[in-house]
C-alpha cells in the first residue's frame, strides 16, 4: 500500500473514532442523567468510546453521591451498535436494489443528453403544438381539443406528448408489452371522428365499445364469432359489385388478404385469381345471386357456366368471354388460378360465416358514405388461421371504406376529409395482408386518412408484405413508438442507430507504485443514446418515440385505468363482458352445425408442376 492510500485509511479511522466517541459519549451522559438525575463530566473527547469498549468509567467525573450505571450504559451502547449496523446493511441493500431497479434505469436515461428537452416537447410535441394546425385539419370544429388533431402517445418531462393526425404512427412491441392497455385503448377512446379498428381478440372492443356508442353508431363485423357481441354486423361482399371497378377492387382485396396473396412466390397466381374472383362477384351482383352461388362458382371452374352466361348477358362488356376463355384454357393454368379462388371462398362453407355475409331484411347496413359523416366505429374481428380464416373478406371491407374515403377527400376543399378517418390496425399482420397499407401510410395523412399500425416486430410485417413493402411501411411512419422486450438483435441495432448518439466524458485515474499520488486523464467520446440491451430492457411503463427529424423522446406510459374517465370505461367494460359471457354461453348450449370436411389442397406451385 502506498503512502497516499495509507493516509486515507488513517483519516477514515480517525473520523470513525471521533463520530463513535460523540455517539457513545452522548449515550453515557443520557443514561446517567436518567439514573442519577445529573450528567457526568468527561475528561477528554474519547471518554465515551473508552467506556463502551473497556467498561472503565474512570474517564468520567460521576455526579455527587451516584455511581455511573456502567452496565446499563454498555447495554445501550451495544443495542445502538446493532441498530446502526442493521440500518447500514438495510441502506446498502436498498441502494443496491434501487440501482438494479427500473426506476434507477429510467432516472439514468432521463439525465442523458440526447433525449428531447422540455422546450423541444413544448414546441413540437405538446397539445399546443398540434393545435396550431387545427384550422386546416379540423375546420368543422370551433373549439378543437388536442385529441381532435393529434394522437396522444404518452407523457414526457411532465407534459402530454402528441403527434399530429397527419403523421402515420407505427407502434412496435412484443406480445404482453402493454400495447393495448397503455396506448391503443386510449387512442380508440380519444378519436373524435369515424374509426376502423382491427384485432384478433376482443380486448380493445370490450374496453371501448360502450364509450364509442356514446359518440356514434358502432358496428362489429365478426364472421367467426370471436367477439361475443350479440348482434354483429352482416355485410354482403356482393353488394356494390354491379360496378365493374368495385368488383375488380374487391376481388383483388379478398385474394390479397389470403395466404396466397401474402406469398412472395405466387404473386402472378394471386393476381390472376383476383381477376377471376372479381368477375364472379360482378356476375353474382348483376345476376341477383347469393353467397351460396358464389361459393359454388369459386370451388370449381366446371361450375361457373352460369356465371359466364350472366356476364355475357348483363355483365361488363367482354367479361363473359374473358372468363369463358380462362376456364377453357390449359388445365394446369386453370388449376393454379383456381387454387387462389377456391382458397378465398373456402370459409363460405361454414354456415356461421355464410350467415354473416348474408344480410337479412331489416338488418342495419354499413353505408361507407354515412359512416364517414360522424364519429362512427367499425370493429373488424377475425383471424387468418384455421379452416374459417376470414382475412381476405375483412380486408375487402376495410379496402372498400378507405377507397370511398379517398374519393370523397378529392371532392372536398383541400382534398382532405372533413371528419378524418382513423385506422387503428392492431394485429393486422396476423389477420390479413392489406395491399393498400404502404400507400395509405405514405399519403393518407394528407387526405385525412390517419393510420396507426401495431406490430409485434418489423419481421412480422415482412412476413405479411414483402421486405420492400415492410421497409416502406416503417419508413412512412413519421412517428415510431417503441416498447421494450424485443429480441431481434439486428432490428434493435437499427433502432439504436435511429435514436442517435450522445457525448460522454470519462475520467481515468492511474496510480504509481514508485511515486506518491496519482494522475487523472479525461476522455471524450460519442456513444449510442441507448444500447441494444437498454432498448430491450425498457420496462412496460416506458417507451421511446422517434418523431420525424426531432430528437428521440423517452415516454412515460400509463394504463387506461389512470384516465379521468376510467370509472365510466370500467362500467362499460363490465356491461360488455356480461353480454359476451351470455353470448358465448348461448353458443355453447346450442348444437353446433356439422362443418363439411375440407379436401386437401395443393399449393399453386405443386399444381403447376403436375
Amino acid at each position: 500500500m502506498n503512502q497516499g492510500m495509507l493516509g486515507k485509511a488513517i483519516a477514515i479511522l480517525i473520523a470513525a473514532a471521533v463520530i463513535l466517541s460523540f455517539a457513545f459519549g452522548f449515550l453515557a451522559e443520557l443514561v446517567t442523567q436518567i439514573a442519577c438525575g445529573a450528567r457526568p463530566s468527561p475528561e477528554h473527547l474519547f471518554a465515551g468510546l473508552g467506556l463502551a469498549i473497556t467498561g472503565d468509567a474512570s474517564a468520567y467525573a460521576a455526579p455527587a453521591q451516584c455511581a455511573m450505571p456502567v452496565a446499563a450504559i454498555r447495554i445501550v451502547d451495544a443495542v445502538a451498535v446493532v441498530l446502526i449496523v442493521a440500518a447500514a446493511v438495510w441502506i446498502l441493500v436498498a441502494v443496491r436494489r434501487y440501482r438494479e431497479s427500473d426506476r434507477a434505469f429510467l432516472a439514468d436515461l432521463r439525465t442523458r443528453p440526447g433525449f428531447a428537452t422540455s422546450s423541444e416537447i413544448r414546441d413540437h410535441l405538446s397539445a399546443k403544438a398540434v393545435l396550431r394546425r387545427a384550422a386546416q385539419l379540423r375546420p368543422d370544429l370551433a373549439r378543437p381539443r388536442a385529441t381532435d388533431v393529434g394522437w396522444r402517445v404518452g407523457t414526457a418531462r411532465g407534459r402530454d406528448v402528441y403527434v399530429s393526425i397527419e403523421d402515420s404512427v407505427a407502434l412496435e412491441g412484443p406480445p404482453r408489452s402493454g400495447k393495448g392497455y397503455r396506448i391503443l385503448i386510449s387512442a380508440i377512446l380519444d378519436w373524435s371522428g369515424p374509426l376502423i379498428t382491427t384485432s384478433t381478440t376482443n380486448d380493445n372492443l370490450t374496453a371501448t365499445m360502450r364509450m364509442r356508442q356514446a359518440r356514434g353508431d358502432v358496428h362489429v363485423f365478426d364472421p367467426q364469432g370471436l367477439s361475443g357481441v350479440r348482434h354483429p354486423l352482416r355485410i354482403s361482399p356482393i353488394a356494390g359489385c354491379e360496378d365493374p371497378l368495385v368488383a375488380m377492387q374487391r376481388g383483388s382485396a379478398i385474394i390479397t388478404g389470403t395466404a396466397l396473396g401474402s406469398s412472395t412466390t405466387n404473386g402472378e397466381w394471386a393476381q390472376a385469381s383476383g381477376v377471376v374472383l372479381g368477375r364472379l362477384l360482378h356476375a353474382a351482383a348483376v345476376g341477383g345471386m347469393s353467397i351460396a352461388e358464389l361459393y359454388d362458382w369459386g370451388t370449381s371452374p366446371a361450375q361457373t357456366r352460369d356465371a359466364v352466361e350472366i356476364l355475357k348477358a348483363d355483365g361488363a362488356p367482354g367479361w363473359g368471354d374473358s372468363l369463358d376463355a380462362t376456364i377453357a384454357g390449359d388445365e394446369k393454368l386453370v388449376s393454379s388460378i383456381w387454387f387462389g379462388v377456391s382458397g378465398a371462398v373456402a370459409p363460405l362453407a361454414v354456415p356461421q360465416i355464410r350467415d354473416a355475409l348474408s344480410p337479412r331484411p331489416g338488418d342495419p347496413a354499413l353505408d361507407p358514405m354515412s359512416f364517414l359523416d360522424a364519429a362512427n366505429t367499425l370493429y373488424l374481428i377475425g383471424s387468418s388461421s384455421g379452416a374459417a380464416a376470414m382475412g381476405g373478406w375483412l380486408g375487402a371491407v376495410l379496402d372498400d371504406i378507405v377507397e370511398v374515403a379517398r374519393k370523397r377527400a378529392l371532392a372536398l376543399p383541400g382534398a382532405r376529409l372533413t371528419h378524418p378517418l382513423g385506422l387503428i390496425l392492431d394485429e393486422i399482420a396476423n389477420m390479413f395482408r392489406w395491399g393498400s397499407l404502404p400507400r395509405i401510410m405514405a399519403d393518407g395523412g394528407g387526405r385525412g386518412i390517419c393510420t396507426f399500425i401495431v406490430l409485434q416486430a418489423l419481421s412480422q410485417a415482412e412476413t405479411s408484405w414483402s421486405r420492400a413493402e415492410a421497409d416502406t411501411i416503417w419508413a412512412a411512419a413519421t412517428a415510431k413508438v417503441l416498447l421494450g422486450g424485443a429480441s431481434h438483435v439486428d432490428h434493435l441495432r437499427d433502432i439504436e442507430s435511429l435514436l442517435g448518439t450522445r457525448d460522454t466524458r470519462r475520467e481515468q485515474r492511474s496510480w504509481s507504485t514508485r511515486d506518491a499520488g496519482h494522475s487523472t486523464s479525461e476522455q471524450h467520446e460519442r456513444r449510442p443514446l441507448m444500447s441494444v440491451d437498454e432498448i430491450r430492457r425498457l420496462p412496460p411503463t416506458a417507451g421511446l418515440l422517434a418523431y420525424r427529424n426531432r430528437r428521440s423522446v423517452l415516454l412515460d406510459l400509463a394504463g387506461w385505468d389512470e384516465r379521468r374517465d376510467a370509472r365510466a370505461i370500467q362500467l362499460g367494460k363490465r356491461e360488455t363482458e356480461q353480454e359476451q359471457r351470455s353470448t358465448f354461453e348461448d353458443a355453447h348450449r346450442a348444437p353446433a352445425a356439422p362443418e363439411p370436411a375440407a379436401a386437401p389442397v395443393k399449393s399453386a406451385e405443386a399444381v403447376s408442376e403436375e
